[in-house]
């Protein structure tokens, strides 16, 4: 795909993966549009502050862009424990941003990356293929959002829409916020990394889709806060 002069919706992009992937867009020459919950410094492509999960007002925001080439879905929340730690409005906000939200852009933005023969990329985990202890609703949502994306791809390639579930491992980013544990410095990934590998997915050539992306560090260990 030629990006120069495309139009990019990333959500999450204030910061991690989802700033990384929008940086490497707009560098590509798209005109990229990030949306996300706070932006603190200048960035390289347009910043809309919102509260992804006011799912609601996000669609309204979104509706104004018109037709878009490329949707990078890519905000995520999450939080760890045994499951019966996991309070219901926390298991409720994994569950809109990070299953529901998607499902919701794909659906408003589709008849435009139909008629662009655009892509849609989301951003899942490796907990999407595992059992996951102390996050079970976590890889439960990812689970759900990687067979959305390998489903939806079945539907669409005929309509030239190209589909791609990327499933990072441990990542360098705020995502362990809530966790009492992160990834050793020498064994996780950065945000630059993964998007790397996006942008490879992306500018694969026409005709070629790679619709499932498991990046993972050579390297794995697991540190307590």
């Amino acid at each position: 795909m030629e990006l120069k002069g495309k139009t990019a919706v990333v959500t999450g992009a204030s910061s991690g993966i989802g700033r990384a992937i929008a940086t490497r867009l707009s560098s590509e020459g798209c005109d990229v549009v990030g949306f996300g919950r706070k932006f603190e410094a200048d960035y390289p492509f347009r910043t809309v502050e919102i509260d992804l999960t006011d799912t609601s007002r996000a669609l309204t925001l979104m509706r104004d862009l018109g037709s878009i080439d490329i949707l990078v879905n890519c905000a995520g929340c999450a939080y760890y424990g045994v499951h019966g730690q996991i309070t219901s409005d926390e298991i409720s906000e994994m569950v809109r941003v990070d299953l529901e939200l998607p499902m919701l852009l794909t659906r408003q933005f589709l008849p435009g990356l139909r008629e662009n023969k655009g892509i849609i990329v989301n951003i899942a985990s490796v907990t999407a293929t595992r059992v996951n202890t102390h996050a079970a609703c976590y890889g439960a949502v990812k689970a759900g959002l990687r067979s959305f994306g390998r489903s939806l791809f079945e539907e669409e390639r005929k309509n030239g829409v190209r589909v791609v579930t990327v499933c990072p491992d441990l990542t360098d980013t705020a995502l362990y916020r809530n966790a009492d544990f992160a990834p050793d410095s020498e064994s996780c990934l950065t945000a630059d990394e993964v998007a790397g590998a996006v942008m490879n997915a992306i500018l694969a050539p026409d005709g070629v889709v790679i619709s499932e992306l498991e990046i993972r560090p050579q390297y794995n260990r697991i540190v307590k806060k």
